[in-house]
């Protein structure tokens, strides 16, 4: 919960079982105001790891589909770089066309036409320890990121799967960003019990990495939006009932027919 200013929040443990399961939202909405002046309640979520050990593919992208579903940003966080391991871990984002749809009729949703509706991708690298550079020259974390979703060009046995993961990550996230954060502490106990550390405890180029972040996060969301309708607790509420009968009765989720009870 650093986005807080603070080091507890959301349940985090050390050990290798997760903690979150399902979406867990922050009790108590945080009153922002955007670059424009207008004032909006920022609501966070956090969800269950895609990559749980006792997760089956099928729940993993129904949670995924619904944290998408529901943000107007998507924060994904990962130890270290970005590797064919990690893209790996994000095939399920070529699933993605099965399991939700833009409108009820038309068939089967590209992953260009979802790609309209989707969240500011954030993908945040935690402990990262590489020096980010490409042909001698220093490149950001945004130019680090789609050097990696750029496709393969080898010849290897798997690279048209490779490439459709990357595709698909691109078309479905067209505003995407990259941050990183260098671990923490130096202490390997005291990783253990993060969140009972004051921030001042925290490596001075952690806490400036946190900073930039944070500042990104709360200048770049925006409320959620259909057209005409903005979201809303009750439509949260709504939204959220109306995608979960839908994954639970092993239907799709429509976008346009989820919101059109709100339109204004």
């Amino acid at each position: 919960m650093q986005l807080l200013g603070r080091s507890s929040g959301f349940q985090v443990a050390s050990t290798h079982k997760p903690c979150t399961k399902g979406l867990w939202m922050w009790s108590a909405p945080l009153k922002r105001t955007g670059l424009d002046g207008t004032e909006y309640n920022l609501v966070l979520l956090d969800t269950e790891g895609i990559d749980a050990y006792d997760q089956t593919g099928t729940y993993s992208i129904q949670i995924f589909s619904l944290a998408v579903l529901l943000s107007s940003m998507f924060i994904y966080n990962q130890m270290g770089g970005i590797d064919e391991a990690s893209i790996d871990r994000l095939s399920l984002v070529t699933e993605m066309t099965k399991h939700i749809r833009v409108r009820a009729s038309g068939g089967r949703s590209s992953a260009s036409e979802l790609g309209h509706f989707s969240p500011v991708f954030v993908w945040l690298l935690r402990d990262f320890y590489l020096d980010l550079s490409e042909d001698n020259r220093k490149i950001t974390p945004r130019d680090y990121l789609e050097l990696a979703l750029r496709p393969v060009q080898s010849g290897g046995r798997d690279v048209s799967s490779k490439n459709a993961i990357r595709e698909s990550i691109r078309a479905l996230f067209p505003d995407r960003e990259c941050f990183t954060l260098v671990r923490p502490v130096n202490n390997e106990k005291d990783l253990q019990r993060l969140d009972q550390l004051p921030m001042n405890t925290f490596r001075p180029e952690f806490t400036s990495g946190l900073d930039a972040f944070t500042k990104f996060v709360f200048d770049r969301t925006r409320p959620k939006q259909l057209g005409a309708s903005t979201m809303t607790g009750p439509i949260l509420a709504g939204l959220t009932q109306s995608f979960l009968d839908a994954i639970n009765t092993g239907a799709v989720p429509t976008i346009s027919s989820s919101w059109q009870p709100f339109d204004p």
